[in-house]
């Protein structure tokens, strides 16, 4: 081999192990990573279609929620978390049995370590009293019993009144709600003696 040729040679040469060298430290993920990727930390525990859960505390039905589609994952970050990708309708039932309130949703998270609902989609939230709220994003927190938005939310109550504001919070049974930068049309009685 002339001098010519084995200098091309050792060119090559060096490239291709530059160029693997290039590819084995240009690798970022850690160990754990790698791990995550390998385990079935988030392949579903359960699934199902057309499904309904009922919550009870002492043999009387507390809650009862149905979902199109239903996804249970368990991780050790999160705990378990069973999504509703297709939505769904959650229902709340007073000590008598008789509807409290009822919450629908085109999608929906529960957190059942934290008891927290995430509700997003076209959420509509509805009182036994005939108060309807609408909000792209609700969550409800079962511990503190309370249902709260950080999004344009309107209310609509019985008697025809509109609320509407930039976030809201209220227990869960709507009776107390609080609004941010409230507008809306408001009917009052007029109780003056003519």
């Amino acid at each position: 081999m002339n001098s010519t040729a084995k200098s091309k040679y050792n060119i090559i040469k060096s490239i291709v192990i530059l160029s693997g060298i290039t590819m084995l430290l240009s690798c970022e993920n850690s160990m754990k990573e790698v791990q995550n990727l390998t385990t079935n930390q988030n392949l579903p525990v359960q699934q199902g279609k057309e499904v309904e859960f009922i919550f009870t505390d002492s043999t009387k039905i507390q809650y009862r929620a149905f979902a199109i589609e239903f996804v249970e994952t368990d991780s050790e970050e999160e705990g378990k978390l069973q999504e509703f990708p297709k939505g769904g309708k959650i229902i709340s039932y007073d000590t008598d049995e008789s509807v409290a309130w009822e919450i629908k949703a085109n999608y929906a998270k529960h957190y059942q370590k934290d008891e927290l609902w995430e509700l997003r989609n076209d959420v509509v939230a509805t009182s036994d009293d005939g108060k309807t709220v609408n909000t792209e994003l609700m969550f409800w927190d079962q511990k503190k019993k309370l249902i709260y938005s950080d999004q344009y939310t309107r209310i609509i109550t019985a008697d025809g009144q509109v609320l509407e504001g930039s976030s809201f919070r209220s227990d869960e049974e709507m009776n107390e709600i609080r609004m941010k930068k409230v507008t809306g049309e408001v009917y009052l009685e007029d109780k003056t003696e003519q």
